[in-house]
């Protein structure tokens, strides 16, 4: 039995157990680039059954499609055809950031199935959970089995929950959990957590000691469980693989390999260690740029803010706040908007933004756009200061082709971005910075 860390106010939960479940007893939840943490060589796939055909977005901006081979420690390849004729393609997996399964895309659907976190930030749509004491089974809706241990469950929430319940459980998502906890929906959808430890759980009920007693609380009057864990460092590389459920898979190893009288399928290693096996069918994205480099949109901003400008009538505070350089997502994809790969840096007015460069990275590379219906294009300047150094400017009145930057950067320190404008009221000098990221 996994025993809690702590038992808080144990006499007014045991009231609350009462209220909510009257009856219950007897009416019956190191930075490294990706080429050092894919699975080990693997030989292409024999294309004995329908090819994948598959698009390849480069870190570059470029895109090639053709129907994917291999995948390896070091490249990913492809089959095309160029001039009636097949030709095979490795691409650099350093230089790749996403390939796409072409023709299928993750479902748009809310919650269609239990929400499964693990400890490694893998997110489970759950066609079925069960389990007991140390082993637990998951079936995803993507038809991927698992077979884990209550020491890789993060949290569960269960399906079909109204978003005011599902804002309340998750109001203290991601702070730090002493002792298992049972989420009990309260008249008003109000959430009450009880401390205690998951002993099981099954179609209809979830097996919870609390205060010396095992409690059968059955899952209709639940909003999830959250297991105990020790806290972990925030960001680890990983390959993120979006399955059609809309589940995501946190891994650290992917091969595309031949099975035999499956086919070919994707097997994959989890952060947390997990073994998982998956039809090509039902995958629908594989992100390599979070195990290659670091995304700016990913990392803690020190400050960010609009320059003053006495020609606008609008207050310091406000022009600060409101016209202050953020991240925009390029991608309209409700399930990928937050990914720090679809972000953009976007500058609406002269500014600056200040944050601190990661461990374990040396280079910083972006490139930097106009927008191409902008009436009013002032001249810029744009600028990047590690401390106190200047590290890069340029200046330009129309930035006609994007500025490509790529430069060396000092772990620890501060990076400063900057645009100027030399106009008074600085209306033509919104820039974009494309994907700007970090790299070993």
């Amino acid at each position: 039995m996994r025993c809690p860390r702590r038992w808080n106010g144990f006499v007014y939960f045991h009231v609350v157990l009462v209220i909510a479940f009257g009856g219950i007893e007897s009416g019956h939840f190191i930075f490294s680039g990706i080429a050092r943490t894919l699975a080990a060589e693997s030989s292409p796939v024999q294309q004995t059954a329908t090819p994948i055909s598959v698009k390849i977005k480069l870190l570059s901006g470029a895109t090639v499609e053709g129907d994917l081979q291999s995948v390896n420690t070091s490249t990913v390849t492809i089959r095309t055809g160029v001039d009636n004729k097949s030709v095979v393609t490795e691409f650099p997996v350093a230089e790749t950031a996403v390939i796409e399964l072409k023709g299928v895309s993750p479902s748009d659907a809310t919650s269609s199935g239990d929400i499964l976190k693990l400890t490694d930030g893998t997110s489970l749509q759950c066609r079925s959970i069960l389990g007991k004491d140390n082993s637990w089974s998951v079936e995803s809706e993507s038809n991927v089995s698992l077979s884990i241990t209550p020491s890789t469950m993060a949290s569960l929430q269960f399906r079909n929950l109204n978003k005011a319940v599902r804002e309340a459980a998750s109001q203290n998502a991601g702070a730090p959990v002493l002792t298992d906890e049972m989420l009990i929906i309260r008249p008003g959808d109000q959430i009450d957590r009880i401390p205690g430890v998951i002993l099981g759980l099954d179609e209809s009920s979830v097996s919870f000691s609390f205060d010396g007693q095992t409690i059968p609380a059955p899952r209709t009057k639940l909003a999830g469980l959250v297991w105990a864990q020790p806290e972990e460092s925030p960001y680890k590389p990983t390959i993120r693989i979006r399955t059609l459920d809309g589940s995501k898979w946190e891994a650290t190893e992917l091969k595309f390999v031949d099975s035999g009288e499956k086919g070919p399928v994707f097997q994959w290693t989890l952060r947390s260690g997990i073994e998982c096996v998956c039809d090509p069918k039902q995958v629908a994205s594989i992100d390599f740029s979070n195990a290659i480099v670091r995304w700016f949109a990913a990392i803690a901003v020190i400050e960010s803010k609009a320059f003053d400008n006495p020609f606008l009538s609008v207050s310091v505070r406000g022009r600060s706040v409101l016209l202050a350089p953020h991240f925009a997502s390029n991608s309209k994809g409700r399930d990928i908007a937050d990914e720090p790969s679809t972000k953009n840096l976007v500058f609406p007015v002269d500014g600056e933004i200040v944050a601190r460069v990661p461990d374990g990275t040396t280079r910083f590379r972006t490139r930097i756009v106009r927008p191409e219906d902008a009436r009013i294009q002032d001249k810029i300047l744009c600028e990047i200061w590690s401390n106190e150094d200047l590290l890069w400017s340029s200046a330009d009145p129309k930035v006609d082709a994007p500025w490509v930057v790529d430069i060396a950067v000092t772990p620890e320190k501060r990076l400063r971005l900057v645009v100027r404008s030399e106009s008074k009221i600085s209306a033509g000098s919104m820039v974009t910075w494309l994907q700007p990221r970090f790299s070993p």
